[in-house]
């Protein structure tokens, strides 16, 4: 027994210290570090906050508002004690990690615009919405690959016409050679899709920073081996655009102006964005703090462009209501309106509340802005950007469509920002150009003239109506307008300055997308001078 006893203890004392010994030797556990020096936070399959509903923030994001680190980690993430905070890098240097691999991204971007196709060639459906639900269930997916996934998409659509040619049936060479055509540097992801098609990337080059039309022609033949390949600039939109557009401003002959108008159609949209319930100076510094560029409007200094693939939701300006991504034609119809503090406007059809903001904004918050929409979900949008907003004299309305809210002859303002064809949106919405259809555009200013009739009693002896729509058929703009006032001699077109370059102009104005690197709007101002 003794001898027993004696083995079991000897037994015990050398496991003991056997594995304290295997412990020591045992190297410390590590966690992999981030390319930019600190620890990975622990995983949290939540995303960071809610996808933004706004059409604009919601492409500036890439479909999005789900920011990630590598491995799929949201950046927010609380990160590990004594570590820096990815909040303190600056923004443009966090959002540009990319989540997934090459050959990952590559996949994604083939499945996602497979979805899109068909939603927008046989559903006909907004490419944007597709987009933006094919990429909400992507948790494999960090910010800056939505964008790529959402840019490249979009350069499907826009180069189409050229492309559709070719009759190529693998989607990884169609979207290859979109994206050739619509970037300045060949990406990566570009190199993947040429090694699935036996192609040599080596000979991959990018035709986005062509000088002109005529390099970019000769380059679209090289990609090809020097095949004749169609280059005709007005293939790449329906047969009947150029039937229903004025010949472009200009001092160039007939043939450059009609060069300038394409080639500012194919080029992807800009990021513009207004500050306001603050000195704008103070915002745009923030930004330049954060790693951004700003470049701001010569004559509207609370208007700057950033780079299209910034991330504006993350900043401290955005989430405080003090910076609104809006573009500039956009913010040129409320700087148009210009309404004084105390007034009374109603925005008839305000759609989510962007230029309904803008006039509480120029407003200094005070008076009333009413928000009408016939769209209920719309107006939910308004609402969530009202309440971020630092301004409190918005009021939302759902419109019947048939009469004014209100009394009518109440409003020091009306503005009506009418559905249209939407033409002057097509370089951020290419998909656009193969969706409408010849008849919609007499269709459509009907719609117009008949909601500008209705939302003109609203309007008191002396004040305001303005009329607007982001297109550039003479049947929705002028054609509209002129009607309009044929129809309604209390009225009469009220002359006021072009806020991008100072010009004057007779109460109405048009904006070209060459003009000021934005979308295209028109623009009417008309005063009521008397009695119905």
């Amino acid at each position: 027994l003794l001898l027993g006893f004696t083995g079991i203890v000897s037994f015990a004392h050398t496991m003991f210290f056997g594995r304290n010994l295997l412990m020591k030797r045992r190297p410390p556990k590590t966690k992999p570090n981030h390319p930019l020096g600190f620890p990975l936070p622990p995983r949290r399959p939540e995303s960071v906050g809610p996808r933004p509903k706004n059409s604009d923030e919601a492409r500036a994001n890439g479909g999005r508002r789900l920011t990630r680190t590598r491995n799929g980690v949201p950046a927010s993430a609380p990160p590990p004690r004594h570590s820096p905070r990815p909040e303190a890098l600056p923004v443009q240097v966090r959002e540009n990690l990319h989540v997934a691999s090459l050959d990952l991204l590559a996949r994604s971007t083939v499945d996602v615009a497979a979805m899109v196709e068909k939603a927008v060639f046989v559903d006909k459906k907004r490419a944007d919405r597709a987009i933006s639900g094919a990429l909400r269930e992507r948790r494999d997916l960090g910010l800056a690959d939505h964008r790529f996934v959402s840019q490249s998409v979009m350069s499907l659509f826009r180069w189409h016409g050229w492309v559709e040619t070719l009759h190529l049936e693998r989607l990884e060479e169609r979207l290859m050679l979109s994206c050739l055509l619509d970037s300045a540097a060949v990406h990566p992801v570009a190199r993947t899709w040429a090694r699935r098609l036996d192609i040599d990337p080596a000979k991959l080059f990018a035709l986005g920073g062509a000088p002109n039309w005529t390099a970019r022609g000769e380059g679209w033949k090289r990609l090809h081996g020097g095949a004749p390949v169609n280059a005709d600039p007005w293939r790449l939109f329906p047969t009947w655009f150029r039937d229903h557009l004025p010949l472009p401003p200009g001092g160039n002959s007939a043939k450059m102006k009609w060069l300038e108008l394409i080639n500012s159609f194919q080029s992807p949209q800009s990021l513009w964005t207004r500050a306001q319930g603050k000195e704008a100076k103070a915002v745009w510094n923030e930004l330049s703090e954060n790693g951004l560029k700003p470049w701001i409007h010569r004559q509207i200094t609370t208007a700057a462009k950033l780079d299209r693939d910034s991330d504006v939701h993350h900043l401290g300006a955005f989430e405080r209501g003090e910076l609104e991504i809006q573009d500039l034609s956009s913010q040129v119809v409320g700087l148009a309106c210009d309404p004084d503090p105390g007034e009374r406007w109603w925005d008839v059809c305000s759609g989510a509340g962007g230029k309904a903001l803008h006039l509480a904004a120029l407003m200094n918050g005070k008076g009333l802005v009413v928000a009408g929409d016939v769209n209920e979900i719309r107006l939910r949008e308004a609402v969530r950007r009202a309440r971020r907003s630092p301004f409190r004299n918005i009021t939302t309305k759902l419109w019947d469509g048939k009469h004014v809210i209100g009394k009518a002859g109440k409003y020091d303002g009306v503005l009506v920002d009418a559905p249209c064809s939407a033409i002057g949106t097509w370089r951020r919405n290419p998909d656009a150009r193969w969706l409408l259809e010849r008849e919609a555009i007499p269709r459509l200013a009907e719609t117009q003239a008949q909601i500008l009739k209705t939302a003109a009693p609203g309007v008191r002896p002396g004040g305001t109506l303005v009329y607007s729509v982001c297109t550039l058929t003479p049947l929705e703009t002028r054609g509209v307008v002129q009607a309009f006032l044929a129809e309604h001699p209390h009225f009469k077109l009220d002359p006021f300055t072009n806020p991008i370059d100072g010009d004057s102009n007779d109460g109405t104005l048009q904006i070209w997308p060459q003009d000021a690197d934005s979308d295209a709007m028109f623009i009417a101002r008309m005063i009521r001078v008397g009695e119905s």
